[in-house]
């Protein structure tokens, strides 16, 4: 297993939202997306040098709704509901930055590279070398974000057990094939436990 530098080791926590589980059943509910929660935290308590988090944040007449030009989603993480929050017992405290995406009504944003083009230079700039990614859904804003990262030129590790995923067929968007393509490109799949291992540290028990 190969190691992670804590001191050029950087955390994205990917949307870990409300409208993203069943606490918003009409939204986009991800299967077992408050189950990860909790190894989530577990990340959250170790000893990364800056810890990033995004946050969908859409617009009530965002493109990707159902009824508006793409038609894909029914309307979630809109501005000002339960949907934009983050999970509770989720470590907030622990992030460096909020970064939000999805704010323009008529661009999509998956990854908060596509909202925030200059993320992985300021990342680099930050003396940041890898970045473990995890949260929801783990084939959509967790993959682009990853994938996005690994081509700028960073190491990246993909926390699945911190992480879930859903297929959405409407969008062409299959965990298998996001998982392979990911692993094509260098993304190392891996679990909290090997996180921590690699950063030489005991997970929270």
């Amino acid at each position: 297993m190969p190691t992670l530098d804590p001191r050029t080791t950087a955390l994205l926590v990917v949307d870990v939202q409300q409208g993203f589980t069943d606490m918003c059943p009409t939204e986009l509910p991800v299967p077992g997306g408050l189950a990860i929660v909790g190894h989530v935290n577990a990340l959250l308590a170790l000893p990364f040098a800056r810890i990033d988090a995004t946050q969908d944040w859409h617009p009530a007449d965002h493109r990707s709704f159902l009824g508006r030009r793409d038609n894909i989603y029914p309307p979630h993480c809109v501005i000002g509901t339960p949907g934009a929050e983050f999970l509770p017992g989720l470590r907030t405290d622990r992030f460096s930055a909020v970064w939000r995406k999805g704010y323009d009504p008529d661009f999509e944003a998956y990854a908060v590279t596509a909202q925030h083009p200059g993320f992985a230079a300021f990342l680099k700039a930050s003396g940041i070398t890898d970045v473990v990614v995890c949260g929801l859904a783990t084939n959509i804003c967790c993959f682009y974000a990853a994938r996005d990262l690994k081509l700028a030129g960073l190491g990246v590790w993909l926390a699945e057990d911190a992480s879930a995923g859903i297929d959405v067929p409407a969008a062409g968007l299959y965990q298998s094939e996001a998982r392979n393509e990911g692993c094509a490109l260098g993304i190392r799949y891996a679990t909290v436990r090997d996180v921590a291992d690699a950063l030489g540290t005991a997970p929270p028990a």
